[in-house]
């Protein structure tokens, strides 16, 4: 508006004609005569202004900020559609429209019509001058139906407290949004009554490509969403139901939790393998893996959804990881953020679907390496072990040190489990010694299944007593029964 009231529209040229396109002006070096007209385009106001792009569509009679490569590049120019033109929407600043039956679409008409050169530019500029421009206000219009919009949009914005700018996908009609991960983009999305978004890596994501080349299958992450259950509204309850892929084998699950967030919002996530059939080879079977959170506001279901072969499936992890972080939802009004990565339960279940995939014989809840798994399949040890794992994520993983404590202990565990659980494979022998080994050691963390706790004191407590109790079983116990055997011969 201070533009047009300080005259710096007045005389200036649509320099730039394209019938069934668009028809742009506003670069002030027009005024001149005498000014090279290769040059036309090049002008501006002497500041740039950040993008607002939006998503009414660019359709005949929109008017639109021009501007260069980069989004926040716009100063004083400006185009008017000529036709409509989708592939510009949500890429340029929607600002205005042509007052439909007031004749203003006979002008552009008229202007696209104009005689060009080779550079779209008019060759009598006479014909396309704004001789001047006025605001008129008040200004009102009735009875006219507002531009047509997209229901959603990808903005790329400067992320807080992070090197660079990030996309952001926002959907309005089903108020949801979400940071898409480093180079990935939307491929397919349906806006009708429910969600049926399809991410996938994009053409600069090289590494996933390539791995996509060798496998012959692109990974996806699949946003969806569908209308809650009259039991789940009665009992407040998150969605039990998970995706598996068609025509495929039975999921085999191997972790699967309903957790709650630090704002008393639930979600359920789940880990699961298929084998499916080549359609082409009847020989060859692909294993997928999926990773899947579901959770929900007061009338919706929604889920986000991992999927890959199983061999590189935890190359991408960080992909899903990331949309679940920054995704939010209309919870009591208004966009709230889920914060689901910062539950204990999550990153643990994230950390174990990085895990390297393992032969098809072992159970499908090892996780890569694990020699106390390995030494226990099949023997009457199996279900202690799952016990241990449900303490460990119930109990141990819901406080601070207890999380701290599995972390150090992760780094150091699996450091060398992997070469002992590789030789169990190889040596049925070894791995009785080794199940024999750790029975003292499994019967002793069993014993917090019958702690009641409910701090970090009593965390600290019981853990420090259980770490006594095996060093007296392992060291002290052995060392004292050799003094006494060596005792025993000496008086002999």
């Amino acid at each position: 508006m201070g533009l047009v009231e300080s005259g710096f529209y007045d005389g200036i040229v649509f320099h730039r004609i394209i019938p069934g396109f668009m028809i742009q002006a506003g670069d002030p070096n027009t005024k001149d005569p005498e000014f090279d007209k290769s040059m036309w385009g090049q002008g501006g106001p002497g500041y740039t202004i950040e993008q607002e792009f939006n998503t009414i569509e660019h359709d005949s009679g929109i008017i639109s900020m021009a501007r260069k490569q980069h989004p926040d590049s716009a100063g004083s120019q400006f185009f008017i559609m000529h036709r409509d033109t989708p592939s510009l929407d949500g890429q340029y600043t929607v600002f205005g429209r042509v007052v439909p039956l007031s004749g203003g679409m006979e002008v552009v008409n008229q202007i696209a019509q104009v005689e060009t050169n080779d550079n779209d530019t008019p060759i009598d500029a006479t014909k396309a001058t704004i001789t001047n421009a006025v605001v008129i206000y008040p200004f009102e219009v009735t009875g006219i139906a507002g531009p047509e919009r997209n229901t959603s949009i990808v903005k790329t914005i400067k992320s807080p407290g992070q090197l660079g700018n990030v996309d952001v996908y926002y959907n309005y009609a089903h108020n949801i949004q979400f940071e898409l991960p480093y180079r990935w983009q939307i491929i397919q999305t349906t806006d009708e009554d429910y969600l049926n978004i399809v991410i996938e890596p994009g053409a600069l994501e090289h590494n996933v490509l390539q791995q996509a080349e060798k496998s012959g299958f692109i990974p996806k992450l699949l946003i969806g969403s569908e209308e809650r259950t009259p039991y789940e509204l009665a009992n407040d309850e998150v969605s039990s139901a998970f995706f598996s892929i068609a025509n495929a084998d039975e999921p085999k699950i191997s972790s699967n939790y309903v957790f709650v967030n630090d704002d008393g919002e639930k979600a359920h996530i789940v880990i699961s393998t298929q084998n499916k059939q080549d359609t082409l080879d009847e020989e060859k079977i692909h294993r997928f893996k999926i990773i899947q959170i579901h959770f929900n506001n007061e009338a919706t279901n929604y889920s986000i959804i991992y999927v890959n072969l199983e061999e590189w499936f935890r190359y991408e992890v960080n992909a899903f990881s990331a949309v679940a972080d920054k995704f939010e939802i209309m919870i009591d009004g208004k966009m709230q953020p889920l914060n689901f990565a910062d539950s204990p339960i999550f990153r643990m279940v994230v950390e174990d679907a990085k895990g390297q995939p393992e032969p098809e014989a072992l159970p499908p809840a090892r996780i890569g390496g694990c020699l106390i798994a390995t030494a226990s399949y099949g023997s009457e040890l199996a279900p202690q072990v799952q016990l241990l794992r449900e303490i460990r994520d119930n109990t141990v993983l819901q406080t601070q040190s207890g999380t701290s404590f599995m972390n150090g202990f992760n780094q150091f565990y699996y450091s060398f489990s992997p070469a002992i659980a590789d030789y169990e494979r190889e040596n049925p022998i070894f791995k009785e010694m080794v199940k024999l080994t750790l029975t003292p050691l499994l019967m002793s963390l069993t014993l917090l299944q019958h702690a009641d706790i409910d701090s970090e004191h009593e965390m600290l407590g019981y853990g420090i007593g259980v770490i006594l109790l095996n060093i007296g079983m392992y060291f002290v116990a052995p060392a004292v029964l050799i003094i006494k055997i060596r005792s025993f011969y000496k008086l002999q």
